[in-house]
């Protein structure tokens, strides 16, 4: 019996890679395979999985280059190996493609881990589009590779972190550094667009030479999903939607500073942010004690924040104190700050990222001395939209973030 007991356990951390310091080798780390575009070929790379199919209708998979094999005009040699992989996001019909793979050990929740890869972009990259076949098109423009954990194949669970757009077209290093929420036994690699995404466009992405996910010690409990690129040893601090969880801005003294930290942080507590606003022509003039009704919605206008990221700019604390003002005048009224974001992005992203700045704008509230139970809030996604997400105009004003009025004592 102490023998089973001692075997389970074995199996155990062999499996879910239990201990300190334990290290993931990926299956097919450079992306050996046979020569192929994905246009006319089956994909086929030995240890990934296309997961294009399980999110988009009809779409062709990756692209397995060679020094070469010359596939739509890239004239790369690998880093490592014989081939490599070209992914590609498409404005014509907004798709974009993705890879996965079963982790031989699991990815344990509040460990922290390190990966490295090496990543390019071809200025050449010509290919059809569904839409008008008559002609080539270079889907040339910088675009992200994502990362998401998951607990099958292809299912997106928890955005663990993300690059900038590689704009390099030479071969570099990028370095990730992620600390999963929960047990995955999957990652993906996800190319996606710029965000936040206005215009769908055709990008690449050029994928070599992936390292082992190896655990390293956690810093502190606000670190996440910080990426540095080697090759200029410039180091970028990427935020993360929860998963990605959008970046918050942490209310101080004399104003934040802007963060690019890659998690959400904690708001400084009893901070208190000084009112220079005040005598200056209202901004939310319909932010009225003598004209608010129960279930009223109220635009928060001058509310900025950085692309794609919960952390605010400087020039949105004129209207966070003015509503801090009505609330401190107006001690029984209990609102609700509701974020909304545009209709491109995934529902899990837009998800996250509007909570993230409900809650932004709550806790600079709350920091300044409202109570918790006055400020409400919630991210609708893009289930709440004003305007056609079709057109730019449209897609701008859905992005927004709302004042609710819940009671009037």
């Amino acid at each position: 019996m102490k023998f089973f007991s001692a075997m389970t356990m074995f199996l155990l951390v062999q499996i879910l890679g239990f201990g300190q310091g334990h290290v993931i080798h990926l299956r097919n780390p450079s992306f050996e395979s046979f020569p192929a575009q994905g246009t006319d070929k089956p994909f086929f790379l030995p240890g990934w999985g296309d997961c294009a199919p399980y999110y988009f209708r009809n779409e062709t998979p990756p692209d397995i280059h060679s020094g070469e094999s010359d596939f739509f005009g890239v004239h790369k040699l690998p880093i490592d190996g014989n081939t490599f992989v070209g992914m590609v996001t498409r404005g014509g019909n907004e798709t974009w493609e993705m890879i996965s793979q079963r982790l031989s050990s699991a990815l344990l929740p509040d460990k922290c881990y390190e990966f490295k890869i090496m990543l390019a972009r071809a200025d050449q990259y010509l290919s059809k589009e569904k839409r008008d076949t008559s002609r080539f098109y270079n889907f040339n423009k910088p675009v992200k590779l994502r990362i998401w954990g998951g607990v099958s194949a292809c299912r997106k669970t928890q955005l663990l972190a993300e690059s900038d757009p590689v704009m390099n077209t030479d071969w570099k290093e990028y370095t990730f550094r992620f600390k999963p929420k929960e047990l995955y036994t999957y990652i993906l690699f996800e190319v996606f667009y710029k965000t936040p995404v206005l215009i769908p466009y055709n990008g690449n992405i050029l994928l070599d030479n992936a390292g082992d996910i190896v655990e390293i010690p956690c810093p502190n409990d606000d670190l996440l999903a910080s990426v540095d690129i080697a090759v200029p040893s410039t180091k970028i601090k990427k935020e993360l939607p929860e998963t990605r969880k959008p970046s918050i801005t942490k209310p101080v003294k004399n104003r934040p500073k802007k963060e690019n930290t890659a998690i959400v942080s904690k708001p400084a507590e009893n901070a208190i942010v000084t009112n220079t606003h005040k005598n200056k022509p209202k901004i939310l003039k319909k932010l009225n004690k003598n004209s608010i009704s129960i279930g009223q919605t109220i635009k928060i206008n001058k509310l900025y924040f950085e692309a794609d990221s919960a952390n605010l700019k400087e020039d949105s604390y004129e209207v966070l104190d003015e509503i801090y003002d009505f609330l401190k005048e107006n001690p029984n009224v209990i609102i609700e700050i509701g974020g909304h974001t545009n209709g491109l992005p995934s529902n899990d992203f837009c998800n996250r990222l509007s909570t993230a700045r409900a809650k932004t704008v709550a806790d600079y509230l709350k920091a300044k001395g409202i109570p918790d139970y006055r400020i409400k809030y919630k991210g609708y996604g893009k289930s709440k939209p004003l305007y056609s997400n079709k057109t730019l105009f449209g897609r701008r004003k859905n992005q927004r973030v709302e004042i609710k009025i819940l009671r009037i004592n």
